[in-house]
C-alpha cells in the first residue's frame, strides 16, 4: 500500500509529478505515444509548480520586508 501525502505546497506537486514522469518512463508496456504525451502533460504541470513555488517565495520575502518597514 503506497504511504498517502498531502500535496498542498508546489514542491509536494513538482515532487509527485517527478515521481509519476519516473513511472511512467520505466513502464514498457504503454503505448510509447500514449507514454510520451502523460510524460509531456505531467512535465508541464510540474513547470507550472516549479514557477509557482518561484513566485510565492518572492511575495513571502516582498511581505516580509513590508513588514519590516511597518
Amino acid at each position: 500500500m503506497m504511504k498517502e501525502r498531502r500535496i498542498n505546497k508546489p514542491q509536494h506537486v513538482k515532487s509527485l509529478m517527478s515521481e509519476q514522469i519516473n513511472v511512467l518512463r520505466n513502464n514498457d508496456d504503454l503505448n510509447p505515444i500514449d507514454k510520451a504525451r502523460s510524460i509531456a502533460y505531467l512535465a508541464n504541470t510540474s513547470l507550472s509548480a516549479y514557477k509557482d513555488g518561484e513566485a510565492i517565495e518572492k511575495l513571502e520575502k516582498i511581505q516580509k520586508k513590508l513588514e519590516e518597514l511597518q
